[in-house]
């Protein structure tokens, strides 16, 4: 079993591509397809080149083997794209079938009319790309965890943050000829940058979500996408913009929270439990001299958590780990006396500790009547109603039980996206695998 590499560069005058073809380590060389082409024409065309019978050459794309019907500009590839294939001598698994019609903005078939502010969106992932310094939408990819080629079909997929942040939760055939079976690696992409290059991988903000069951803000009461949900027992939402002058606000009062699981973070502003943000790059929301306020904060109050000391003074800041027995300290570096408990310049005498930062509640302002309506579990008439979606190609009522979009008919063994509505594809498995 061996690997082909087709590096694929969309020529736009002529509407074609160029493949260029790896076998292993021997010289690649190039075939160009018409824009229109299938897989099974580029089989055929690999196959005139290799020798090989076209029957034996699968094509996987994210996770899946590819479709013979499936049309290359039906992938929507970027520049400098990379499709797997491999030759295939046994039976193989199931197929991926890419519908022709692509996922746009207001693919979502239900008729509720929404409010102008907001747009219907197939896309579930937000990303903090700093390469843009934006919010961006991001995609999901996926490869084999020892490798790293893409070329790998899942025994599963993926259903919830979990199996995508937690590494080896899910298992996959490795096609690159020596790996077998392995742990597979998801990954996100940046949706603005073309091409798969490795340098355009970004963390995702797992809290930020698209509003599409129109939840009001905690804050200010509007309705607006994305937005980000704590993960506290009801889910608040909070916009955007209400996040950022939230952050702001508490950064600026040195308010966060050190916890020895989450860090440095902020949690619901109702002041619910288990409700701090569970990943630091949601604070870039706060833009780029804020974010780098919070890195230096989190790190000072890291130093005081573990015993350190911090120079009271505003233009100094130095940090120090003192025996707990001294109360009188100097500060080495800008040569400021000052006691230990108070952190006022040196006196004798008693003083009274600092105090602790105030607890959870009352964070902010919040309408108890406003709380109850922010509340991301509190499901729309719309969303009940819709528990259950017909098959799109013989409208059998479907009931989805977990958090894959990917739905399977079982009377006409369809494939179809739960979000779209439709055939799935590949922009399905990159916008909303799972939601």
């Amino acid at each position: 079993m061996f690997m082909v590499y087709c590096t694929v560069m969309q020529m736009n005058l002529e509407r074609t591509v160029v493949v260029n073809i790896k076998f292993n380590n021997s010289t690649p060389y190039r075939l160009e397809v018409a824009h229109t082409d299938t897989v099974q024409n580029i089989k055929e065309k690999v196959s005139l080149k290799s020798g090989i019978d076209s029957k034996q050459i699968q094509i996987i794309f994210a996770g899946k083997i590819l479709h013979n019907d499936t049309q290359l500009q039906d992938l929507s590839l970027g520049s400098q794209s990379v499709l797997h294939a491999f030759q295939e001598r046994f039976s193989v698994v199931p197929t991926l079938d890419v519908s022709s019609i692509r996922t746009t903005e207001g693919a979502d078939s239900s008729k509720t009319t929404s409010p102008p502010t907001i747009t219907r969106t197939p896309h579930q992932y937000y990303v903090y790309c700093k390469e843009c310094n934006l919010l961006q939408v991001g995609k999901l990819r996926v490869r084999c965890k020892l490798c790293q080629e893409e070329g790998i079909i899942l025994k599963r997929e993926p259903e919830n943050w979990d199996d995508v942040l937690i590494a080896e939760r899910i298992l996959g055939k490795c096609m690159s000829g020596s790996c077998g079976d392995q742990p597979v690696q998801f990954y996100f992409k940046c949706a603005s940058h073309e091409g798969d290059t490795q340098e355009s991988i970004v963390v995702p903000l797992k809290h930020i979500r698209p509003n599409r069951k129109l939840v009001e803000c905690i804050t200010c009461g509007c309705v607006s996408t994305p937005v980000l949900v704590f993960p506290c027992e009801h889910q608040h939402v909070i916009c955007l913009e209400c996040f950022k002058s939230y952050g702001n606000v508490r950064l600026n009062e040195r308010a966060f929270v050190q916890d020895q699981e989450h860090g440095y973070s902020l949690p619901c502003p109702a002041g619910c439990v288990n409700s701090l943000i569970q990943e630091s790059h949601h604070f870039c929301l706060l833009g780029r001299d804020q974010y780098e306020r919070y890195k230096n904060f989190a790190a000072e109050e890291c130093l005081l958590q573990n015993g350190g000391v911090q120079c009271p003074q505003p233009q100094c800041g130095e940090g120090m780990i003192l025996d707990s027995s001294v109360s009188k300290i100097t500060c080495p570096n800008c040569r400021f006396k000052f006691c230990r408990k108070c952190l006022s310049e040196y006196h004798d005498g008693e003083c009274y500790a600092a105090q602790n930062m105030e607890s959870y509640t009352a964070l902010m302002s919040v309408d108890s009547e406003r709380e109850l309506r922010s509340r991301w579990d509190a499901e729309s008439v719309e969303f009940i109603q819709r528990s259950t979606k017909s098959c799109p190609n013989c409208r059998t009522r479907t009931e989805r039980s977990g958090g894959c979009m990917h739905m399977q008919c079982s009377r006409c063994q369809e494939e179809w996206c739960w979000m779209c509505e439709k055939t799935w594809n590949r922009e399905c498995q990159g916008n909303h695998w799972f939601g």
